[in-house]
C-alpha cells in the first residue's frame, strides 16, 4: 500500500499542525509543527506527536499526498512527495544532553531542500571518515587484478562481478570490470552480458566500470572494423535502459577505473558503518524500511485513462486513487490538461477526462 503524507489541523495555537507519514494503517512518523510547510527560513522546530486516537478524532485533515520516496540517512528522515512543488524535505532528529541534569532531550527540525542548502555544515561530505580496514574479494579468474592499498585482499570465486566488498561477513558491493576489448567482445553475445548485469544488480551496491571513454565506442578507428559506431551507440544505450539502477562508469584508463572502485568501496563501507551505529528506534515508531512508490500520480492517471477508452468522471478517478487528496487530484488533472496531455468533455459532475492524442 502506498505511503501517505498527512497534514491535520490540531486546534492547538502553539503547534497547530500534525504532520504524519502513514502506511497500511500504521503511523510511521508523526510530529506537531507550527506550520504545514517551512516558510522562507526553510526550517521549522517540531515536537514528537503523542496524540491518542480519541484526540485525533477531533483533528481536521487538510492534506493527503502520496509519498514517492522515503528513507533514513543517519539522523535524518528524507521524504519526496508526489506533487510539482513543495515536494522535497527532511526531518533532522538529534539528541542533546541536559545542562543541569543527566540524560538528553530530543530536537526535531523540519527542513526543506532550500533550508538544507542554506545550512552551513562544517563537513563537506555526508559520509564521515572512519578508521576501518576494507575486506575486498578479487575473483580468482582475474589475471592482472587492480590494487587496493591498505585493504585486506583475498582471492575467491565470486558469484557475480570481479571485485567485491565484504562487510560483516556479507558481500555488500560488487564491481564488474571491463576493458575496451572485453566489452567489444561482449557485444557479440549481448544476451549473456545482460544476464551478467542482471545478477550484478541484485546486490545492494554494484557498478559496471569500463576502462575506456564513452567516445571510444563511437570511434571508427578504435573499433577497427569490428563493429560500426552506430552499433556501439545502440548497445551502450541499451545497457543503461535495461539496467536502470546499475551505474555504468567510463573511467578512461585502468588506473582511473581502479581508483574509482577503491573510492566506491570506501564510501559503501563508511555508509554501512554510519548506518549500523545509529539506532532506528530513536527516529520512528516503526522500523525504517526504504520506500519507493513505483508510479507517480501523473503516470498512474495516464495509464488509468488509457485503459478507459471513453474516459472517466472525477468520481470514478477518485475511486481508483483513494490514497490521494481530492484537491491534489483536481490540481494534477488541471495541470495535465494545461500541458495538453488530457482533455475534459462535458460539465460539472458529468464531465469526463480523456487522454489527448499527445498523451496517447
Amino acid at each position: 500500500m502506498a505511503m501517505q503524507w498527512v497534514v491535520e489541523a490540531t486546534g492547538n495555537p502553539r503547534f497547530p499542525f500534525r504532520i504524519a507519514l502513514e502506511q497500511e494503517g500504521k503511523t510511521i512518523f508523526a510530529v506537531r509543527a507550527q506550520d504545514a510547510w517551512p516558510g522562507t527560513k526553510g526550517h521549522l522546530f517540531c515536537i514528537r506527536d503523542g496524540s491518542e486516537r480519541e484526540e485525533r478524532d477531533l483533528f481536521v485533515e487538510k492534506e493527503r499526498v502520496p509519498v514517492l520516496k522515503f528513507e533514513r540517512f543517519g539522523k535524518s528522515l528524507r521524504v519526496l512527495l508526489d506533487r510539482p512543488t513543495r515536494k522535497r524535505c527532511e526531518f533532522l532528529i538529534i539528541e542533546k544532553p541536559y545542562k543541569t541534569k543527566e540524560g538528553a532531550y530530543e530536537q526535531i527540525f523540519f527542513r526543506t531542500q532550500a533550508g538544507i542548502h542554506s545550512h552551513k555544515s562544517k563537513s563537506r561530505v555526508s559520509l564521515q571518515a572512519v578508521k576501518t580496514t576494507l575486506q575486498i574479494l578479487i575473483d580468482a579468474q582475474e589475471r592482472y587484478p587492480w590494487k587496493f592499498p591498505k585493504a585486506e585482499e583475498k582471492r575467491s570465486k565470486l558469484p557475480a562481478g570481479d571485485y567485491a566488498l565484504v562487510f560483516d561477513n556479507t558481500i555488500e558491493a560488487v564491481v564488474e570490470r571491463k576493458t575496451f576489448d572485453n566489452l567489444l567482445s561482449d557485444f557479440g553475445s549481448i544476451a549473456t552480458l545482460h544476464q551478467t548485469l542482471n545478477e550484478l544488480s541484485t546486490y545492494p551496491f554494484s557498478a559496471l566500470v569500463i576502462e575506456a571513454n564513452y567516445g571510444d565506442f563511437l570511434d571508427p578507428e578504435r573499433l577497427a572494423g569490428r563493429w560500426p559506431p552506430s552499433h556501439g551507440y545502440r548497445v551502450i544505450a541499451e545497457l543503461q535502459v535495461m539496467h536502470p539502477k546499475l551505474p555504468i562508469i567510463f573511467a578512461r584508463t585502468r588506473k582511473e577505473a581502479n581508483l574509482w572502485t577503491y573510492g566506491f568501496f570506501r564510501a559503501v563501507s563508511k555508509y554501512l558503518i554510519q548506518k549500523s551505529i545509529e539506532p532506528e528506534s530513536l527516529l520512528t515508531q516503526e522500523p525504517v524500511i526504504p520506500y519507493e512508490q513505483p508510479e507517480r500520480l501523473e503516470d498512474r492517471l495516464l495509464r488509468l485513462l488509457k485503459q478507459a477508452g471513453q474516459g472517466l468522471t472525477l468520481s470514478e478517478i477518485k475511486a481508483y486513487c483513494p490514497d490521494t487528496d481530492d484537491m491534489m487530484l483536481k490540481r494534477t488533472l488541471d495541470r495535465m490538461r494545461e500541458k495538453g496531455v488530457l482533455l475534459r468533455t462535458g460539465r460539472a459532475a458529468k464531465a469526463r477526462w480523456l487522454r489527448s492524442n499527445s498523451g496517447a
